[in-house]
């Protein structure tokens, strides 16, 4: 695989919303987007790590085979996208357990 993945929630209007953010500002096409619950995103879930079974969100994978969820994945993401958003990269900086509870919060209230 040579450009990563992004495996959103297809059928989460926010998920797909989010989506078509990424899609907007990828001109270049950086990353692929696959809804999961597409035939190809179920068949690319089927490989999933053991660690991530069950968790519900957002998933890139990269160039290599590296799984990444949650705030891990959305910070990776940002890097993709055109100027200005790998900025927002930097939310890396701030460490994974606070993000990853504030991307639970921001997920709980998505329809």
């Amino acid at each position: 695989m040579n450009t990563p993945l992004v495996l959103f929630d297809d059928n989460c209007n926010k998920c797909s919303r989010w989506a078509r953010f990424i899609e907007k500002r990828d001109p270049s096409s950086n990353v692929i987007l696959i809804g999961q619950s597409s035939q190809e995103g179920q068949g690319i879930l089927e490989s999933m790590p053991v660690r991530f079974r069950g968790v519900d969100s957002v998933f890139l994978i990269s160039s290599v085979g590296d799984w990444h969820a949650k705030s891990s994945a959305v910070w990776r993401i940002f890097r993709f996208l055109r100027f200005p958003w790998p900025i927002a990269s930097a939310i890396a900086l701030v460490p994974w357990p606070i993000r990853d509870v504030a991307y639970d919060l921001f997920a709980r209230f998505r329809n």
